[in-house]
Order: C-alpha cells, then structure tokens, then sequence
C-alpha cells in the first residue's frame, strides 16, 4: 500500500518503508499533485525537479521494484555465508 506524505508547501513524498519514489527523469523524490483529493493510482504528479509528468501508480511500480531488488541482493548474501 502507498503512502503519500504532504511536507512543505504541498509537495507529495510517495514512501513505503524506507524506499522513497523517484521521477524516471531526474531521480527527485518531490512531486505535486496535478488535482485536488485523495491519491489514486492514476493520479498525475509533477516532479518538482524537472517538471516530469508521471503517474502515482507508476511511482508505486518503482518503489516495489527496488523492495525486490534489495530482497534478492540480500537472499544472495544469505547463500554465500557459510552453512552452520
């Protein structure tokens, strides 16, 4: 499930745990939404760093894209240690 935090001035950070949304274009993890309620995932934002028009969900795409990328970094790490 996202979250979307309102932080200064109306900008939108999209976290889940520790894994922050970034654009696709610029890396920036602030965006402003593009209308007014609550976030659904086809929600416009606009990142505040470059002005990239990008959807919420697919924000929420990226963020469990990295989630898999670091549990098999660290399943990887587990089968390299040693067996007790």
């Amino acid at each position: 499930m996202g979250c979307g935090l309102l932080g200064e001035e109306g900008l939108v950070l999209i976290t889940i745990g520790d894994i922050a949304a970034e654009c696709p274009q610029c890396g920036g993890t602030d965006f402003e939404t593009l209308s007014d309620g609550p976030l659904r995932l086809a929600t416009e934002l606009r990142c505040t760093g470059c002005g990239e028009h990008v959807k919420y969900l697919l924000l929420l795409d990226h963020i469990g894209e990295e989630a898999m990328r670091r549990a098999n970094r660290a399943l990887g790490e587990l089968k390299k240690q040693p067996k007790k």
